[in-house]
């Protein structure tokens, strides 16, 4: 089972016995259990909810055990699971629990395969996976998230985001609610915003200007260029970001050299994924030859701060001035 397919059970109050929380994105697992939480009437989750910690076998079945007041269930939530538990004793217990008690154990991360208790639950089909979200969810999540709190924010701008963030769902939360902060009630989301707002900003900066540099807009990229090195300090930093990102167009490329369209290079390289696609679908433009030069370019430009040699500033503006974009 998914975590959308959980979501929708929840929604129409059908959970009934135990299922089983794991999967990598802790966010999302973490608005599940709030979102079952709410099962419960507030007045009386001191008396129908136990959230337990790596219990064992008995303290799990007491819970269980014990009989709803002043309502007809309860709700057990098992955080992980007690090393040396009895964990085909759990499964058959779970097979005779009583009705009145839903019980949910959370694991962090992904649950071992090969143990009983969830070889049981996922052929039962009350494993719940909290797999990476995929992009096209993150940005209908942020632009419905936003739109809640009265802020506008548009597909693009919300992949821009998505994009510089990660796919991490803690880390798009708590970005994104700066954003909905800053702009306030009936403002705009814009890449202004992103830019000043969101962690990574240097790394924003230097997305657009490749992106000025990789459209063929040489002045725009290079005014984009002498805007960060103002600040002359970050110069060696803004020269290893760039390599960085070459060199990922650079695997890009020769994957593609290899027969594999764009998209399929982006899913094979490691990373974010919105970076990838990017990367790669830049990358068609130029040839590996030329990808590797401009990187061993880059990298010179440390070497040549480290070792007391040529200014960053000016060997940054001549290599990117230099290439045939």
């Amino acid at each position: 089972m998914n975590h959308n397919d959980f979501f929708k059970l929840i929604a129409a109050d059908g959970l009934r016995g135990a299922y089983l929380l794991q999967g990598e994105e802790e966010f999302v697992k973490a608005s599940a259990l709030k979102a079952a939480e709410k099962l419960i009437p507030e007045d009386f989750r001191a008396f129908n909810m136990s959230v337990l910690y790596e219990p064992d076998v008995d303290a799990l079945t007491e819970a269980c055990e014990t009989l709803p007041l002043f309502g007809d269930r309860r709700l057990v939530v098992c955080n992980g699971l007690a090393s040396g538990l009895d964990y085909p004793k759990l499964a058959d217990y779970i097979q005779k629990m009583p009705e009145s008690s839903i019980l949910l154990i959370n694991i962090k991360g992904a649950a071992d395969s090969k143990n009983s208790l969830v070889k049981r639950l996922r052929s039962e089909g009350r494993a719940v996976e909290f797999d990476e979200l995929p992009l096209s969810d993150i940005i209908k999540w942020c632009m419905k998230t936003a739109n809640k709190q009265g802020a506008v924010l548009d597909s693009d701008t919300a992949r821009t985001f998505a994009g510089l963030v990660g796919t991490d769902m803690t880390a798009i939360s708590n970005e994104l609610q700066k954003l909905i902060d800053t702009v306030g009630p009936g403002g705009t989301i814009t890449r202004d915003t992103i830019s000043r707002c969101t962690v990574g900003s240097i790394e924003f900066q230097v997305f657009a200007m490749i992106d000025c540099f990789t459209a063929g807009k040489v002045r725009d990229g290079m005014r984009a260029l002498h805007g960060l090195l103002e600040d002359r300090d970050a110069a060696l930093g803004i020269a290893s970001f760039l390599e960085s990102r070459f060199k990922l167009m650079l695997e890009g490329r020769k994957l593609m050299d290899g027969g594999l369209s764009a998209q399929t290079a982006a899913a094979k390289l490691e990373g974010n994924r919105y970076a990838n696609t990017k990367a790669c679908t830049a990358a068609k433009k130029y040839s590996s030859a030329k990808l590797a030069e401009l990187v061993g370019n880059l990298a010179n430009v440390g070497y040549g701060i480290v070792s007391g040699g040529t200014a960053a500033v000016d060997a940054l503006e001549k290599i990117m001035a230099g290439f045939e974009w």
